[in-house]
């Protein structure tokens, strides 16, 4: 399972973490990936990657623009309130009909697109997620 954080543009997210001694210690059991846009992360549990985007909060508000969490048994991401949401509050059931589904995608550029599943990719796209949101979310 993966967290995948997602650099606000112009941030180099992997440096900038690894710069910072707080953040150094938070990650030094994890091990992040660089990604062209960000960092992944392994993580064992939905709730072990939500802990972790709670030690993380000051970076996600000031160098994050996106934290997705991985959800295998639906082949998709899942946002961050969305995962809080079925894990805290067990209010919401996924399945494999959720409604409120779209990609974010990295383009050459480093921006970060989020398109509904009926719009086509622009060219010029690195890297795609297809993730669930809650329906305020939704692009």
């Amino acid at each position: 399972m993966l967290l995948i954080c997602i650099g606000k543009p112009g941030v180099d997210l992997y440096r900038t973490l690894s710069d910072s001694e707080t953040s150094r210690h938070i990650l030094h059991f994890y091990h992040p990936i660089e990604l062209e846009c960000g960092i992944s992360v392994d993580v064992s549990t939905i709730s072990s990657g939500l802990a972790l985007m709670s030690e993380l909060r000051w970076y996600i508000t000031r160098y994050m623009q996106e934290v997705l969490i991985e959800d295998a048994e639906h082949s998709v991401y899942l946002t961050k309130n969305l995962a809080q949401e079925a894990y805290d509050s067990r209010s919401v059931m996924l399945s494999p009909e959720w409604k409120t589904s779209f990609r974010i995608c990295v383009t050459k550029e480093k921006d970060i697109l989020r398109l509904p599943e009926d719009i086509p990719e622009p060219e010029g796209i690195i890297k795609t997620y297809v993730v669930w949101g809650l329906p305020n979310e939704h692009p």
